[in-house]
């Protein structure tokens, strides 16, 4: 069993006794706040819906498919009950009956639990998850998924033939589910497909979303299940897959496991090209002649080879740099973008004046340039001409032309000239983060909102490299430095030259060549040399603590003082993590700070399996009303007599005014209860 999900919430998944089809499996959202206890009002509301759900979901007009609420706040519960299209009223009853008493027994006193039986879905909650269908809230990138398959696998003709037929009924489901969004009678059930493919053996399957999805939703839910599903089958001869969530599920099997005629009848797709017979020729009577020409002609062809041979090994020789430098253009001149002289990005430049310059790296200098059009642009000259410094541009051109995101920084073009190798970026006004968070002498007083839709924009720009993007990109080098503010202050990732792209379908690797800043980087890549998106996740949250603090996490100018997340997980453990935070702030933005803080050390947790994916931190960061589990001790944690939460506490000041000052929380190392005071 795999386990994948977006979601704020840690989960677990209860396998419920196994039967002849795919064992239930109940999903519990644990974390603090989503817990019940026994004769609550609560627990009255939920037996209620559990009473009532199933008689309701059964009827004739409702086709399956219900939600309903009970209750008031804070005990109100809600649920969603969603049957199989080809499931009778009866079974629909006793499917959505059974999963209430299964979701309970497997997660007993949890207020959120999601229920996937074979015949139908179920899911109740404390919270209001139907909102999530809402266009300002839905993102199929948030969605909590779980994917199960099986443990045997069948004896098919051929691996990949049988991965074709499973590619061509799963694509044919998805179609098909799509297209009956009009789907209100008693034939068609709206956003529902089941399928058989005449295959050795044959394949059945099913697609189904949620009536309440509009048709573009159900359209992306099924989609991304479709790219999940090939993740897990591919390569293998899996007696079945299914892919499971609230929305929407789809599933293949090679044992029927539906009702009634597939909607959809397929034949198999054909089967891969057989090689070519190698062909020999047959000596006979009176070939003598024949066959001694034949060698002539050989022995001929050879000493004229040997010769050609002979001088292309020298002329090699001569001009192998060359033809591996040629090589490498034509790969870069493949990723579409421009192709500068260097007279123009000397003349742009001022000829590289140290005036223009606007930092420096371990792989090269930045300068900023205005083109003859009058564009602005910002040239970044790599350090070096050895081959490493031609790979270095390569891999940042290669994978800035694919990548399209406003969390990004734009790559305009490239240079090459005799040993000068040179990118050009768009222009990015603001600077950096760094300067903009510590150049004192600049006089920046951020507000509160800009530093959070800063923090926002950061997460969905890695978002978008980890999960998003056509390639899988790990950036290894995210830091202050490396964040650039556009001209409304939005956030750009930037210096993709040391990202690692991860291939497709493997989710972590290592590497014997460690490169990054101290500081951001995690302890599992600093030492082992292991490379997941994991340590991504945890620059970001030492640049979030750096961002609400207003401090550097490694400040080499006060020796006296520890590192930052040390100092954070000090004063969290102590109850004053308030006072890391402007005071000044409104209560609402206040809270805001306190739960990015929160945000921030789930992020830099030593142990990369307690880290949260960044579709979970996008989740954490866009539903405040969400509970967080507690986060444990933080990577690089110094345990010392540190005073830094026991003294007045140098604190950030943002720009808001209004002071509303509030006690300190009190918070401790297991739990963690109404950590934001309201």
């Amino acid at each position: 069993m795999m386990l994948a999900g977006y979601g704020i919430l840690a989960v677990v998944l209860v396998l419920l006794p196994p039967s002849a089809t795919p064992a239930g499996i109940a999903d519990c959202d644990l974390g603090v706040g989503n817990t019940y206890v026994g004769n609550s009002t609560f627990e009255a509301n939920l037996n209620h819906l559990a009473a009532e759900l199933p008689g309701n979901v059964s009827t004739a007009h409702t086709g399956g498919f219900a939600v309903a609420t009970v209750g008031a706040d804070p005990d109100q519960v809600f649920a969603l009950a969603l049957c199989r299209g080809d499931v009778n009223a009866t079974a629909c009853r006793a499917c959505v009956a059974a999963a209430f008493v299964d979701g309970k027994n497997a997660c007993p006193g949890i207020n959120g639990v999601t229920v996937y039986e074979d015949a139908c879905v179920v899911r109740f909650s404390g919270q209001r998850f139907m909102d999530f269908l809402s266009p300002d809230q839905w993102q199929v990138t948030e969605m909590i998924w779980v994917p199960e398959q099986a443990s045997e696998s069948v004896n098919a003709p051929a691996v990949g033939w049988f991965n074709a037929a499973i590619a061509k009924i799963l694509a044919a489901l998805v179609d098909h589910a799509v297209a009956t969004a009009t789907g209100n009678n008693s034939t068609t059930k709206k956003y529902f497909a089941t399928g058989e493919e005449d295959f050795d053996p044959n394949i059945y399957g099913f697609a189904q979303c949620v009536p309440d999805l509009t048709q573009e939703q159900c359209k992306e839910c099924l989609n991304t299940f479709l790219f999940q599903a090939k993740q897990v089958y591919f390569g293998k001869s899996l007696s079945w897959v299914g892919m499971n969530s609230v929305w929407c599920r789809l599933m293949y099997s090679v044992r029927p496991f539906y009702g009634g005629r597939a909607m959809l009848q397929l034949s198999a797709p054909p089967p891969p090209a057989a090689e070519a017979p190698v062909l020999s020729l047959e000596p006979g009577a009176g070939k003598k002649k024949s066959a001694a020409g034949i060698a002539a002609v050989v022995a001929s062809s050879v000493v004229v080879l040997l010769i050609l041979s002979f001088f292309a090994v020298v002329l090699f020789r001569r001009r192998s740099k060359v033809t591996e430098t040629d090589h490498q253009l034509r790969k870069i001149t493949r990723a579409q973008c421009l192709i500068f002289d260097l007279p123009a990005l000397q003349e742009a430049t001022d000829n590289f004046s140290d005036n223009n310059k606007l930092g420096e790296g371990g792989y090269g200098i930045v300068y900023k340039g205005v083109l003859s059009d009058g564009q602005e642009v910002a040239v970044k000259k790599l350090l070096g001409t050895s081959e490493h410094g031609l790979d270095q541009l390569q891999n940042e051109v290669l994978l800035l032309a694919e990548l399209q995101h406003k969390n990004l920084v734009k790559l305009q073009g490239f240079c090459l000239h005799q040993g000068e190798t040179l990118l050009v970026y768009e222009y990015v006004k603001n600077g950096s983060l760094d300067n903009f968070l510590f150049d004192t002498s600049r006089g920046n007083t951020p507000n509160w909102e800009q530093l959070y839709n800063i923090i926002f924009g950061i997460a969905k720009g890695i978002l978008y490299l980890h999960e998003d993007s056509s390639l899988r990109i790990i950036h290894r080098d995210l830091k202050s430095n490396n964040i650039l503010l556009g001209e409304d202050m939005e956030p750009k990732i930037a210096d993709f030259g040391l990202a690692r792209l991860l291939e497709e379908g493997h989710t972590n690797t290592r590497t014997t060549r460690i490169v990054g800043t101290f500081g951001y980087m995690a302890p599992e890549y600093a030492i082992h040399g292991n490379v997941s998106t994991k340590i991504d996740v945890l620059s970001f949250g030492v640049l979030v603590l750096e961002i609400v603090t207003g401090r550097r996490n490694l400040n080499s100018d006060d020796h006296d003082r520890g590192n930052l997340l040390s100092d954070v997980w000090n004063c969290w453990t102590k109850g004053t993590v308030t006072q890391l935070i402007d005071q000044s702030l409104e209560e609402q933005f206040r809270r805001q700070a306190l739960r990015c803080i929160h945000i921030g050390l789930l992020c830099v947790q030593s142990d990369p399996d307690d880290r949260p994916h960044m579709s979970s931190v996008i989740f954490m960061l866009s539903r405040e009303n969400m509970n967080l589990q507690p986060p444990a001790q933080p990577a690089f944690f110094f345990d010392g007599d540190s005073n830094s939460c026991s003294q007045p506490f140098e604190q950030p000041v943002y720009n808001r005014p209004n002071a509303i000052y509030e006690e300190d929380i009190s918070v401790n190392r297991m739990t963690v209860t109404d950590i934001y005071p309201r």
